[in-house]
């Protein structure tokens, strides 16, 4: 099953990577970013291993949260792919 990130899960990558290399972590900005993006490959081998969404918005879409660290992948499983929609920050579901 191939996974497809979209633009904007992509940018959050990109956001979360900026935040750390800002934070005077340049290394660990790099490192962090390649973990998000390998975890979002994994997600092809056992796509729903992580439930639905329990936050109605995403619920209705059928979007699927799975938890990294402190980050929410949000996305949906299609007949041939994942398709990525963001990775957001756990405390912004609350």
């Amino acid at each position: 099953m191939n996974v497809h990130f979209t633009p904007k899960a992509l940018k959050g990558i990109d956001s979360i990577s900026k935040f750390i290399f800002l934070s005077g972590y340049p290394e660990m900005a790099i490192n962090f970013a390649n973990e998000l993006y390998d975890f979002g490959l994994t997600l092809a081998f056992f796509p729903e291993k992580y439930p639905i969404c329990r936050f109605e918005y995403f619920a209705k879409r059928k979007f699927h949260c799975a938890v990294y660290k402190d980050y929410i992948f949000i996305y949906q499983i299609n007949a041939e792919s994942i398709i990525i929609y963001n990775i957001i920050h756990s405390r912004l579901m609350q």
